[in-house]
C-alpha cells in the first residue's frame, strides 16, 4: 500500500485550534458531538473528522 505523511508545522497547529475555537460551524459540530460518529476532539481539543484535521473555512490557514 502506499502512506502518505503530512508534516504540519506547530505554528500553523496553533492558528488552526485558534481559528476552530471562532468557527461558529465547528462549535455547532463541538455542542453536538454525542450525536456525531465522524467528528472527534483530541487530547489539545482539536477537531478531527475521522482522520483530518477539520480546518476554519480562513484563507490564511489553506495557503
Amino acid at each position: 500500500g502506499y502512506w502518505a505523511s503530512l508534516r504540519i508545522e506547530p505554528d500553523l497547529v496553533s492558528r488552526i485550534k485558534e481559528a476552530q475555537k471562532e468557527d461558529s460551524e465547528i462549535w455547532i459540530i463541538v455542542e453536538n458531538l454525542n450525536k456525531q460518529v465522524e467528528f472527534h476532539l483530541d487530547d489539545d481539543n482539536m477537531l478531527w473528522q475521522d482522520t483530518r484535521l477539520v480546518v476554519p473555512n480562513d484563507v490564511s490557514l489553506r495557503e
